[in-house]
């Protein structure tokens, strides 16, 4: 047969052409429309912070598609971002009377919102290193208090400050670049001699960042030198390094706080015992207010995120033991330190009911502790009924429900796993009875409308019995927007997860909204996680993209 002349169907070299030329005009159409929801993207800050009552020059790195971009989120009216005309910029102000802490914006533009951007603003000075500064007798010699911004993006890059150090002073180190924002490196921290010898040396203390603190043997030249791993392990054993691989290291001689009891409050004026280089139990009262949950001392590194919880505040007695528990009335918020390898605390709850559910919950090492909480209860007959430990692998924190079998007062019983014990090895531990309660979470905080309509899924996780119909509904919509409520039964499908759908017509916009579940009594706000963080939020971020002729 002649391939050349028609045969009552398409030769199949003329079906391949006509295909590839029907995919290339598919995906020239494509690429604009996926080209437009591309959000913008910030893959670090340098630095990260700057000391309040000042002004600071922030370098971003990431993408986007023009600049500048706008900034989003709530900020206290001391605490000014600017976009500079030079692309990649931030010009950032912080007044005097702005509490140290950790603030979030965004940056956002046409195409979409940048996920959370954690800034710090601290109490002291700010340095940042000066290269080359990787092999002994290199490095910024530096005074104390300070946080040291750097960068490791050079090939197996070091870090190198030197200090002078009396015999009997104490140097107190805390890096933060893995935890809280989000740096995918794992440091390493060391304090050696004037020749490089290695005196003392952390790893992973919160999380996968490092705390070290150094009591000088003589007087003398140290160095402060710092390396790093990366947050991903693989089959290469060698220092690591990135562009993206920037941190903070706050150094002090003198006082770091570090922590302080209790790690939970209740609305109004606290009473807080210090724990941190420097410190001797000293106590200091503190008004929590929503607005600023971190606690500083003037002049002093470090701050501490002590969040106000509606329960009783309790900070467990040293002497509470098996014989001479503790006793506790719920709901409440235990906040202790297991100081030694045999320590542990032991609480009585009193008067429980047969068939009442316990709510308990451990915070530790999502706090940015070494320990790993083992929980056990006990009847009053001394039997052990039940004993947790890891929520998941993720946190090593436990979390669970217990069904009280029989009346009568019951003990609960916390410790370090391993047998572990030391002046940083603290928890909060919050028990509550069961309550009917509801709550609504978004695996994100930013969403892109385009032309197409936008689905939200929405989780939703009901717990201690309650079996109210939910309307799940979205406040704060741009003109343009719509979407129809959406009702969650008491059971069934639609009782764990719903999808919001919007649609409409658009004009571009960019703004935060609110989605609310209702019912008759009430109204939860849905809120989604922020990255390293306990903390978790409720602004939902917002873009609409304009359509056609708009």
């Amino acid at each position: 047969m002649n391939l050349d002349q028609p045969s009552g169907r398409v030769p199949e070299r003329h079906r391949l052409r006509r295909f590839l030329s029907d995919a290339v005009v598919f995906c020239l159409l494509l690429v604009p429309s996926m080209l437009q929801a591309e959000a913008p993207v910030v893959a670090h800050l340098y630095p990260w912070g700057l000391q309040r009552g000042t002004s600071a020059e922030l370098t971003i790195k990431g993408s986007w598609k023009k600049w500048p971009l706008k900034v989003g989120g709530t900020l206290p009216s001391g605490l000014k971002i600017e976009l500079a005309e030079e692309a990649g910029k931030l010009a950032v102000e912080v007044a005097a009377d702005v509490p140290p802490g950790i603030y979030y914006f965004r940056l956002h533009e046409q195409q979409g919102a940048t996920k959370l951007i954690p800034l710090i603003v601290g109490e002291v000075k700010e340095i940042m290193e000066k290269e080359p500064n990787g092999r002994p007798g290199e490095g910024l010699a530096v005074e104390l208090p300070a946080v040291l911004n750097g960068q490791l993006k050079e090939s197996a890059d070091v870090d190198i400050f030197r200090v002078t150090l009396k015999q009997g002073e104490t140097l107190s180190l805390l890096v933060v670049a893995n935890n809280i924002l989000g740096v995918p490196m794992d440091a390493v921290i060391q304090v050696c001699d004037d020749r490089g010898f290695v005196l003392a040396q952390n790893d992973d203390e919160r999380g996968l960042d490092p705390q070290l603190t150094y009591a000088a043997k003589q007087d003398g030249d140290f160095q402060i030198r710092l390396f790093a791993f990366p947050e991903a392990t693989n089959s290469t054993i060698g220092f690591s390094s990135s562009a993206d691989y920037s941190y903070r290291l706050t150094a002090s001689k003198t006082r770091l706080l570090d922590f302080c009891l209790p790690l939970a409050v209740s609305s109004g004026e606290s009473e807080l015992t210090i724990w941190g280089s420097g410190f001797e139990s000293e106590v200091m009262r503190w008004q929590s207010t929503a607005e600023n949950p971190y606690f500083s001392i003037e002049g002093v590194p470090g701050t501490v995120f002590l969040p106000v919880v509606d329960a009783h505040i309790v900070v467990a007695a040293d002497s509470s033991s098996v014989e001479s528990p503790m006793s506790v009335m719920l709901p409440v918020s235990i906040s202790g330190v297991i100081e030694s390898e045999a320590d542990q605390d032991v609480f009585e709850i009193p008067n429980l009911v047969k068939g009442e559910s316990l709510v308990v919950e451990v915070f530790a090492r999502m706090l940015g502790f070494p320990t790993d909480p083992l929980v056990e209860i006990f009847d009053m007959d001394g039997k052990l009924v039940s004993t947790q430990d890891d929520k998941d692998r993720a946190t090593r924190d436990p979390a669970f429900s217990y069904k009280i079998p029989a009346d009568g007062n019951y003990q609960i019983r916390i410790r370090d796993l391993h047998r572990f014990g030391g002046p940083r090895y603290a928890y909060r531990l919050e028990i509550k009875k069961s309550q009917p309660k509801v709550t609504l979470e978004l695996a994100a905080g930013e969403f892109i409308k385009t032309e197409e309509k936008l689905e939200i899924p929405v989780t939703i996780t009901r717990t201690g019995g309650f079996d109210k119909e939910l309307v799940i509904s979205i406040e704060g919509l741009p003109e343009g927007i719509t979407f129809a409520e959406v009702k969650s039964a008491a059971d069934g499908e639609t009782a764990k997860a719903v999808t919001l759908i919007l649609s409409g017509p658009l004009r571009a916009s960019a703004q935060p909204i609110t989605i609310v579940g209702s019912w008759e009594e009430s109204r939860v706000i849905a809120e989604y996680a922020v990255e390293k963080s306990i903390q978790r939020r409720t602004d939902i971020w917002l873009t609409a993209i304009a359509g056609e002729g708009e």
